[in-house]
């Protein structure tokens, strides 16, 4: 059972700087621990209720990890969500592991993306959708934001977002990438010629593309809008679009091959 100056050093790290002076960030969720726990992610400890502890001893049995039991009151003073799950783990930061791309890959840019459900989801579309790697703008939110975590359902354990000088990162492409970008003035989605792979910048909904980015762009796309209605639809977020592009670029890259 952890003391109250142990809650308030893991309370410490809901907070960025915090995080990235310790290297460790918490995960949360009866679904995500399991995943966790199984993948050989960096786990330090466990802080779960009895009830979590008692139907998982297989779990605990075969990990060497430390499981420590925590009243409803400690999971609320611990976590981070309005309404607390019942385990959550610290973890350590992984060694990043950056992948070669190669031309057949599709790679998704983050382009200042700071909305964390965004973020989170569009980790969990990357997963979804096997993409190779993910790279975010430095300004993109941390992906151990506990609010990305917790979108991200998991995914982070098998992709997270490279943080780079984005305009540094293009400039170090191959000439023959193709960049795509979602921009509401670009060519229809499904009309455009392309073969599922290269890079895909996802922006701010509210800035749009980074000015700073446009040199860089092969082509701008956009989802074409099919309601009928005469009142103007609201632009999808980033998360909305990403689901839709990233399909689409997929089902591309299937009939390619």
């Amino acid at each position: 059972m952890p003391g109250k100056n142990r809650i308030r050093d893991l309370r410490l790290l809901h907070q960025k700087k915090h995080r990235e002076e310790q290297q460790k960030f918490l995960a949360e969720g009866a679904k995500i621990i399991p995943e966790l726990l199984l993948s050989g992610f960096p786990v330090e400890e466990i802080f779960a209720s009895q009830r979590w502890m008692d139907s998982n001893q297989k779990a605990i049995r075969e990990n060497k990890i430390p499981f420590n039991v925590v009243n409803r009151q400690e999971m609320e003073s611990i976590s981070s969500l309005s309404t607390p799950q019942e385990v959550l783990a610290l973890c350590s930061f992984p060694k990043e592991e950056i992948s070669e791309i190669e031309g057949s890959d599709l790679v998704l840019l983050m382009d200042s993306i700071r909305d964390p459900g965004n973020a989170g989801t569009l980790i969990r579309l990357a997963d979804w959708f096997g993409v190779k790697a993910i790279f975010a703008s430095e300004d993109t939110v941390e992906w151990t934001n506990p609010k990305v975590i917790q979108a991200s359902m998991g995914s982070f354990i098998r992709v997270r977002p490279h943080y780079v000088n984005a305009v540094e990162w293009l400039k170090s492409l191959d000439k023959k990438t193709g960049v795509f970008a979602a921009d509401l003035e670009g060519d229809d989605l499904y009309s455009t010629n392309y073969t599922g792979s290269g890079v895909i910048i996802l922006s701010n909904e509210s800035r749009g593309l980074s000015t700073e980015l446009e040199p860089f762009v092969t082509r701008k796309i956009h989802i074409p809008r099919f309601s009928k209605h005469d009142q103007q639809v609201e632009s999808l977020n980033a998360a909305m679009a990403g689901a839709v592009i990233l399909g689409e670029f997929c089902r591309r890259g299937r009939i390619a091959g």
